[in-house]
């Protein structure tokens, strides 16, 4: 087994018990002290896992993420507000990604271009059928609190895919970057990311300076951030240091 595929079966044996000794992921892999300290260094440089004595533990959350359908009645006016606007980003016959993120399905709701759309969201998806062009659903296991599909299955079809341009969504913005909650998610914004020729993060302005486990993509990936408020200064400097624009709406 390769180191990511460990580091993603890790992550979710700390997801269902919060703590893990160097012992049990010795045992559970097969592997050697030497070789379970390095998948440990690599857990905890990426932030997916802090040290505990004689292991490891899952970060703490410091702002949970709201079920979806709730998050999604939660200032509906700005997200449609950046949903609508992001709609000028959009050429016809462009290949696209919308990201599981209620603004963006708020996106998906206006567009009105023939393009090949894909994403890995069910809402999405039903909010996209019925429009001009193709609609592709990314195939994966179900996450049933978000209702989006992840795995290894979904970033294999990824892999195959060159976009024009990618809509990601975010639960935190920092000036160290774009976060989101879960593990799953971060690894196909991530893998999405290198396979746009340009990206976009959808996010309202409550989410700057948040705290979130997941880092998804530093600011050099991303080409423009639409938001509802300016930046902090931190994260502006950052931003400008990577060349990524803002545009506030």
């Amino acid at each position: 087994m390769f180191q990511e595929e460990r580091i993603y079966e890790i992550v979710n044996m700390l997801k269902d018990r919060r703590v893990l000794s160097n012992q049990e992921i010795m045992q559970a892999f097969q592997i050697s002290r030497d070789t379970a300290r390095r998948d440990i260094v690599k857990l905890v440089n990426e932030g997916l896992a802090i040290r505990t004595h004689g292991g490891i533990a899952l970060p703490v959350i410091q702002d949970e993420v709201k079920g979806y359908k709730k998050r999604l009645a939660i200032n509906s006016e700005a997200k449609i507000r950046l949903g609508k606007y992001a709609l000028k980003y959009i050429s016809p016959g462009q290949i696209c990604f919308f990201d599981v993120s209620t603004t963006i399905q708020a996106l998906c709701q206006y567009l009105d271009e023939n393009v090949l759309a894909f994403t890995h969201s069910l809402d999405n998806m039903e909010a996209l059928s019925g429009k001009q062009g193709e609609v592709h659903l990314l195939g994966g296991k179900l996450e049933p609190k978000d209702r989006y599909l992840y795995g290894s299955k979904t970033i294999l079809e990824i892999e195959d895919i060159r976009f024009d341009i990618a809509f990601l969504g975010a639960a935190a913005i920092t000036a160290d970057g774009i976060y989101v909650v879960d593990y799953e998610d971060a690894c196909i914004k991530r893998k999405v990311a290198e396979r746009a020729a340009f990206v976009c993060v959808v996010a309202d302005g409550a989410k700057f300076n948040k705290a979130s486990s997941f880092k998804v993509i530093s600011f050099g990936k991303v080409d423009l951030l639409l938001t509802t408020q300016e930046p902090p200064l931190a994260v502006k400097e950052s931003m400008k240091y990577a060349g990524t624009s803002v545009k506030v709406v």
